[in-house]
């Protein structure tokens, strides 16, 4: 049975709400200053076990540090360059500002707060890629039900510009082939440009190019492998 009892202490009189889990474990809340704010929070709390709603405060007390780690060993879905990108965000920008906060007292002020802090050193685009790792990982919280709900959804963040792309004309291409050519050790390297300029490969796509994969007879390349770089 759920109870409240009042006890004294340097600051005069207060309350404790002592109640069961819905795995029938005791807990206890200290420290309302009054019977009435006592009552409803038990009055909250049983209403929360009826309808499924219950969060166990004591599963919250994870930091951040501890919480975004453990997500990051979650997942396996990641290719090896997306997780090291990942890992860099939350060692670089998460941790360090938000590392010793617990995830129960992470509110949305305070990650609203944190995200316009990172405007000043960081592009509206790497805003929004970092903030999307926090809330991520905030989000398996919520699922987990060590939290109530998400509080890096829906922050506002700053805008995208749109940037202007400029295209090289054809003797442009040329002309930037011959020049890279024509350097002492660029042998072989203009048709590279020629390659990338008239194919759309990306750097990693060229990168991971070998001879099987080009079809002189049909004038194809099969893009097979990418090359990427992870840790450097």
């Amino acid at each position: 049975m759920a109870s409240i009892t009042p006890y004294e202490t340097s600051a005069g009189k207060r309350y404790r709400v002592r109640y069961r889990k819905p795995d029938r474990s005791q807990t206890d809340k200290r420290g309302f200053r009054t019977k009435r704010e006592a009552e409803l929070f038990l009055a909250s709390v049983e209403v929360a076990k009826s309808t499924g709603r219950y969060i166990d405060p004591t599963r919250a007390r994870v930091t951040i540090t501890d919480w975004m780690n453990a997500w990051l060993e979650s997942r396996s879905d990641l290719r090896a360059s997306t997780l090291d990108r990942v890992q860099g965000v939350v060692r670089n920008h998460i941790i360090p500002s938000l590392g010793n906060i617990a995830l129960a007292d992470l509110g949305r002020l305070q990650a609203q707060q944190w995200a316009s802090r990172l405007s000043a050193t960081q592009s509206p685009g790497s805003v929004r890629k970092i903030v999307n790792v926090l809330s991520a990982g905030l989000q398996l919280a919520g699922d987990d039900g060590r939290i109530p709900a998400n509080p890096a959804v829906r922050l506002k963040l700053p805008r995208q510009s749109k940037s202007h792309k400029k295209f090289l004309t054809h003797e442009q291409v040329a002309a930037l082939a011959d020049a890279v050519e024509a350097k002492p050790a660029g042998e072989g390297f203009g048709l590279l440009i020629l390659v990338l300029a008239y194919t759309g490969l990306r750097w990693g796509e060229l990168s991971g190019l070998r001879v099987r994969d080009l079809d002189f007879r049909r004038g194809r390349i099969e893009v097979r492998t990418t090359m990427v770089e992870v840790n450097g």
